[in-house]
């Protein structure tokens, strides 16, 4: 393999897939990058077993081939060379010369027979979708992702393609978040896709690009132009969803999602720290927060709102609502409530693609 390759192209690629690589492997080879020419580029490749990515680079390619060389390594490496062509070249017992304007590097590679393949396990249909509405999507859900390993199939985002419409839910068992929007005609499918899949996409994905989206068999796909993500799909039974959203909520707040978020921060100073909570206690016209804290003292706040309603006194996690309200764009936001033993409901005043359950506490 030898091969001449545009360095800050090269290191784009490599940002782009050298994450999924684990600090600690229980194989070594999985430490390591896959760089293959494919026509007049090299691919890199990068996986977990579980996640795994490959992009395509164009490069000037002498000779062909493949090799495997340490993801950090070539990572540092290629991140401290000056920019202009740099020229990599695979020689006797899996040693690879690199070289770039007046420096030069001789790395031990592995042979890229023993790489896993990054390749999805049979023909997917495809889902195109913009990948700005993908990230947005993404963004209004992966904050609710539980970090409970014990809980593993909640430890991702469940996709679900369905009758012109593609959906996102995240739960934590504390709070929800469902966002949707409508797509073009594609394959239904439904499954778990990993944090750690989620997290990749989300750095990944641009504005502007149009992304194409498969569920097939235990997988979930991803792909744009010359980049490709596979995740394995978690294997467990998503909690029905749609139970957990309250159907009759009588009293409904309407107020800026600005002065909300500013309030609660403030608050929230003086609550407990391990599970900041807040009181909202709700009026005609009026909605006051109140945090208190036997060591420190307390804190409390009143904002004019629209408020229809019998007067109620609610906890909830101030760092729930702080992370919904990040979630919305729009400047209004509307609370959905019940009682204050039931969930609370919040969502944008201008549309119904995104909400989020939150469970009350009590204070």
């Amino acid at each position: 393999m030898e091969v001449e390759i545009e360095r800050d192209a090269f290191s784009k690629g490599l940002q782009m897939v050298q994450n999924i690589v684990e600090p600690r492997q229980t194989l070594p080879i999985l430490a390591n990058v896959l760089l293959e020419t494919e026509g007049d580029s090299v691919r890199v490749s990068a996986t977990d077993l579980a996640v795994g990515a490959r992009v395509e680079v164009p490069a000037k390619v002498a000779a062909r081939g493949a090799i495997t060389l340490s993801a950090r390594k070539l990572g540092e490496i290629v991140k401290e060379l000056p920019s202009g062509v740099l020229s990599l070249k695979v020689q006797e017992n899996a040693w690879v010369l690199l070289r770039c304007g007046g420096v030069s590097y001789k790395l031990v590679g592995l042979a890229a027979e023993d790489f896993p393949a990054v390749v999805p396990t049979s023909p997917p249909g495809w889902v195109s979708l913009d990948g700005k509405v993908l990230k947005e999507m993404l963004a209004q859900t992966a904050f609710a992702i539980s970090h409970d390993e014990s809980r593993y199939a909640l430890n991702g985002v469940l996709f679900i393609i369905q009758a012109g419409r593609v959906r996102l839910v995240a739960t934590d068992g504390h709070r929800l978040a469902v966002s949707s929007r409508s797509l073009a005609e594609g394959a239904p499918g439904s499954g778990i896709v990993p944090r750690k899949a989620v997290q990749e996409i989300v750095r990944v994905l641009g504005v502007g690009e149009e992304v194409q989206l498969a569920l097939v068999e235990n997988q979930f796909i991803l792909r744009m132009p010359n980049f490709l993500l596979l995740a394995r799909l978690i294997e467990g039974q998503f909690p029905n969803y749609e139970q957990v959203v309250p159907k009759g909520h009588p009293c409904r707040l309407v107020l800026s999602r600005t002065a909300l978020a500013a309030a609660l921060r403030r608050v929230s100073v003086l609550s407990e720290e391990r599970t900041k909570p807040v009181k909202l206690v709700l009026a005609a016209g009026a909605l006051k927060l109140a945090a208190h804290n036997p060591e420190l003292g307390e804190a409390e706040e009143t904002l004019s709102v629209d408020y229809t309603g019998e007067e109620m006194t609610i906890g909830f996690n101030s760092r729930y609502l702080l992370d919904a309200l990040g979630a919305l764009d729009a400047e209004q936001v509307v609370v959905e409530l019940k009682d204050a033993m039931s969930p609370g409901i919040f969502r944008s005043w201008e549309g119904e693609e995104y909400f989020c359950v939150i469970m009350p506490m009590r204070i």
